[in-house]
C-alpha cells in the first residue's frame, strides 16, 4: 500500500512539473521585422486591410511605409497592468493597459508629433459588436447571392519535438494552422518555451494578440500555445510578413508603478472621437499614401 501511494505521488509530481509555471511579472525585450507588399495600402485592393485577418473593415494603425520596418520592443507586465514600448525608424509607440481601470491608452510619437487615443473595455466591446454585425450583414448579403461562406474554423496547433535555444531558453517548435472563410489554409511557425507562461492580460505580439497583432493582424492562435512564445513568423495572404524574436526575458521582475503612468505632452483623444462615418477608426502617421493624418 505504501508503495502504491508513493507511485501516485510521483506521477502527480511529474504531471505538475510538466505544466508551465504562471509568471505574474516580467520584462520582455523583442525584435520584430515586418515586410510590406509593394502594393500595400490599408483597406485598399491588395492592401493591408483591417487588423485580425481582414474580412471587412476594422481599425487601422499604420506606421512606416512601403518595403518594411524593423521594430525593437520592451514589454513590462504585471497582473494588473502592461506596457509595451516599441521603437523603429518611423517613430515610437506605446500601449498602456490598465486592467484595474479597464482602460487602454495608445501613444504614437512620429514626425515631430505626439498623439494618441484611449479606449475603455466598453468602447472595445462596442467596436467588436459593430464589426460582428457588419460581418453578419456581409454573410447575409452573400448568402442571398448563393454564396454561403462559413465562419473561419479555430486554429489547429501541431506540436513538434524539434528544439532550439532562444535567449537562453530551450524552446520547442509548433505550427499553427488557420483556415479562412474561403477554405484556404495558412501555417505559422512558433517557437516557445514550455517552462513558463504569462498570466492573464499579457499582450502577445501586441494587444491580446499584442501591439503588432493589433496593428497588422497577428497570427491567430498564439494565445493557445502551451507555454511562452519566444519567436514566431507568419505571412498574410496579401504578402505581408512578420518575424518576431524575444532577445531577453526577466521573470518575476520588480516594476515601479511609475512605469505605467501616461506621460505628459501627448494630444490624446477618446477613440470615439476618431471614428469615421462608417463607425470605423482610422489613425495614420507616416502612411504609404503621404504625410501625417489623424
Amino acid at each position: 500500500m505504501k508503495q502504491t501511494f508513493t507511485l501516485i505521488a510521483l506521477i502527480l509530481g511529474l504531471c505538475t512539473s510538466a505544466q508551465p509555471r504562471v509568471v505574474k511579472s516580467a520584462i520582455v525585450k523583442m525584435q520584430s521585422e515586418i515586410t510590406f507588399p509593394e502594393n500595400f495600402s490599408p483597406g485598399g485592393p491588395g492592401g493591408g486591410g483591417p487588423p485580425g485577418g481582414g474580412d471587412g473593415g476594422g481599425n487601422v494603425i499604420m506606421m512606416g511605409g512601403p518595403g518594411g520596418m524593423e521594430n525593437s520592443s520592451t514589454m513590462y507586465y504585471t497582473i494588473d497592468r502592461s506596457k509595451l514600448e516599441s521603437t523603429s525608424d518611423f517613430g515610437n509607440n506605446t500601449i498602456i493597459m490598465d486592467r484595474k481601470e479597464h482602460k487602454t491608452t495608445t501613444l504614437i510619437e512620429a514626425m515631430g508629433r505626439k498623439t494618441g487615443f484611449f479606449s475603455t473595455d466598453e468602447d472595445e466591446a462596442a467596436m467588436r459588436a459593430r464589426m460582428d454585425s457588419m460581418r453578419a450583414a456581409r454573410r447575409d448579403s452573400l448568402g442571398k447571392m448563393g454564396l454561403n461562406i462559413a465562419p473561419p474554423a479555430g486554429p489547429e496547433i501541431a506540436y513538434s519535438e524539434e528544439t532550439k535555444k532562444i535567449a537562453g531558453y530551450n524552446c520547442k517548435k509548433a505550427v499553427i494552422r488557420n483556415k479562412d472563410r474561403q477554405g484556404g489554409v495558412t501555417e505559422n511557425t512558433v517557437w516557445y518555451t514550455p517552462e513558463f507562461k504569462m498570466g492573464e492580460g499579457y499582450m502577445i505580439g501586441g494587444r491580446g494578440g499584442g501591439f503588432m497583432g493589433g496593428m497588422i493582424g497577428g497570427a491567430q492562435g498564439l494565445d493557445k500555445i502551451d507555454g511562452f512564445v519566444m519567436e514566431y513568423a507568419f505571412a498574410r495572404p496579401n504578402g505581408m510578413k512578420v518575424h518576431m524574436t524575444v532577445s531577453k526575458v526577466q521573470l518575476d521582475a520588480s516594476i515601479d508603478d511609475k512605469t505605467f503612468e501616461v506621460p505628459k505632452g501627448f494630444d490624446i483623444k477618446n477613440i470615439k472621437d476618431m471614428q469615421g462615418r462608417d463607425g470605423r477608426m482610422m489613425f495614420r502617421i507616416g502612411s504609404p499614401g503621404g504625410g501625417p493624418n489623424n
